[in-house]
């Protein structure tokens, strides 16, 4: 919350401190023995009402503005819809099946990303395709934080295509693409970051030909296409589950749990 709220004020202008896991008091004293040292605007989202009256009286007593994110929409929730919060800080950590899957899934992720694990690319619930730069690992990392096992290949037209990629079944694999200035500029950024000369990767004429490469190559595979261009990668992933039809991965079968 409090990174959304800073994109609205100039870069840099404040400087963040973060004091996770306040439950007890002992930690709220390390916190505020923090603060002191650096004093500043305090934001929390303590869920104990004892420690966030303390929060309150501590804060006040060093002349510091401090701001309870969570405390009014709670009230708000529990006077709406005419129910009591169990102000239980335990459950915003619980270990349930969903977690897990989510854990197993961002594994299953990092381990097929950028074309490795192709023995297994079926065992994915997703896999993205397409040349260098199409933001198929953000992407991946972002649906794998929603519970879908993702892999992602990278296409290059002077490789071979994985054969793992051609058997794979219909409906489990989308195309990405993008629009081959922007794709041009991206890469020649990546370059000048990179301190590296100028090269065909880079070449707008050069990328123009891979994307049309591409293109010809998700029609031969049966691939649904996906232009990337100017897509934020939250988009770009609700995009791809509604392009294969998928469910929420808290309603699909479970899968190997561990």
């Amino acid at each position: 919350m409090v990174t959304t709220f800073l994109t609205q004020f100039p870069a840099g202008a404040f400087q963040v401190q973060v004091a996770p896991f306040i439950a007890e008091q002992e930690r709220l004293g390390d916190a505020m023995a923090t603060i002191e040292k650096r004093p500043g605007i305090v934001f929390h989202a303590v869920v104990s009402p004892q420690l966030k009256r303390e929060l309150a009286r501590r804060c006040q007593q060093m002349d510091l503005a401090c701001c309870d994110l969570t405390g009014p929409t709670v009230d708000f929730l529990a006077s709406a819809a005419n129910m009591q919060p169990v102000c239980d800080e335990q459950l915003l950590h619980r270990v349930d099946p969903v977690y897990v899957g989510r854990i197993n899934a961002m594994s299953f992720t990092l381990e097929h990303d950028d074309g490795l694990g192709l023995d297994s690319l079926g065992e994915a619930d997703i896999v993205l395709v397409g040349v260098s730069r199409t933001g198929k690992t953000p992407t991946s990392v972002y649906l794998a934080m929603q519970g879908y096992r993702v892999a992602n290949v990278a296409l290059a037209a002077e490789a071979p295509v994985p054969p793992q990629l051609r058997q794979l079944p219909r409906g489990k694999a989308v195309g990405l693409i993008i629009d081959p200035a922007h794709l041009a500029d991206i890469r020649g950024r990546r370059e000048k970051a990179w301190h590296m000369a100028p090269t065909p990767y880079s070449d707008v004429q050069r990328v123009r030909q891979e994307i049309a490469w591409s293109r010809r190559l998700f029609v031969e595979l049966s691939l649904p296409v996906l232009d990337v261009t100017d897509q934020a990668i939250e988009e770009t992933a609700a995009r791809v589950v509604d392009l294969l039809g998928l469910t929420e991965p808290s309603k699909q079968p479970e899968k190997g749990l561990t």
